[in-house]
């Protein structure tokens, strides 16, 4: 979502001017893992996860297309890939759930449950099943646990600063969000990407210079629905162009859309 540059820097420099309640600044080490696919097109880096030892991440091919790649994070080299099924052309999310890849898309603002194995052996998506987010500019999605089950955190980039958790299963049975919103809360208006971990989301943001990646209280969430008010750690991400996030069991890993380059990186505590 690289064309809203000019509006992140000036709410960049707001937020400098706000202090964050709670947070404090954090350290981040950043290693440079190589170029994202066709980066020298201009095909924008967008969605990131981790499923089974393999990095699945998505491109758009400047919206006319989205394509899912599967990589080895030894070599960094694709394996296979699969297209998205039209109207997602800039699908910016991914989550994987131990047995289905779930999907958002920016352009199409839709959810997808797909079946990865049989969309990497064919090299098009199997869509199990999908579902409206009655979003503007539909972002990030990551797994979250919530009240004993399993939702999709989903969030909105700029146009609502929601960022919602859902019922994805109930979802794609109704085709829509609608009624299956268990909590929502106010992010901070630029979100690239979400990822869970022990008891914290962490959430990669536009900002003015570097960006950054929130860690956020997850218990502190359900108290006050704001990220800025949950966020306990803001650390630095590599470069001017965050984008998804996915967690390997050790470190973080990332993309970013103006140096078109992977990244992976320890936070500090």
């Amino acid at each position: 979502m690289i064309g809203s540059r000019l509006i992140s820097v000036c709410r960049g420099v707001l937020s400098l001017l706000r202090k964050q309640k709670g947070g404090r600044r954090g350290q981040a080490r950043w290693l440079d893992k190589g170029p994202t696919p066709l980066g020298e097109k201009g095909y924008t880096p967008q969605g990131l996860t981790w499923v089974n030892g393999r990095l699945i991440f998505a491109n758009s091919w400047r919206n006319t297309r989205s394509c899912v790649y599967e990589f080895d994070p030894a070599t960094m080299q694709a394996l296979r890939q699969f297209d998205m099924p039209l109207p997602a052309v800039h699908t910016s999310g991914l989550a994987w759930d131990g047995k289905l890849l779930w999907a958002v898309d920016y352009i199409a603002n839709r959810g997808y449950c797909l079946d990865l194995e049989p969309s990497l052996t064919r090299g098009a998506a199997c869509v199990v099943g999908q579902f409206e987010t009655l979003m503007r500019g539909t972002s990030a999605c990551c797994l979250v646990p919530w009240n004993g089950a399993t939702c999709l955190a989903i969030s909105d980039f700029m146009n609502s600063r929601r960022t919602v958790v859902v019922r994805m299963h109930e979802a794609v049975a109704a085709g829509t969000i609608c009624n299956h919103v268990v909590f929502e809360y106010r992010n901070e208006g630029f979100s690239q990407g979400l990822e869970y971990v022990d008891g914290h989301l962490y959430e990669s943001e536009n900002k003015m210079g570097v960006d950054v990646i929130n860690k956020i209280c997850l218990e502190r969430l359900v108290e006050t629905r704001h990220s800025r008010r949950a966020t306990v750690k803001q650390y630095p991400a590599p470069s001017k162009g965050v984008e998804d996030l996915a967690w390997d069991g050790e470190a973080f890993w990332t993309s970013d859309e103006t140096v078109f380059r992977f990244f992976r990186g320890r936070l500090d505590p």
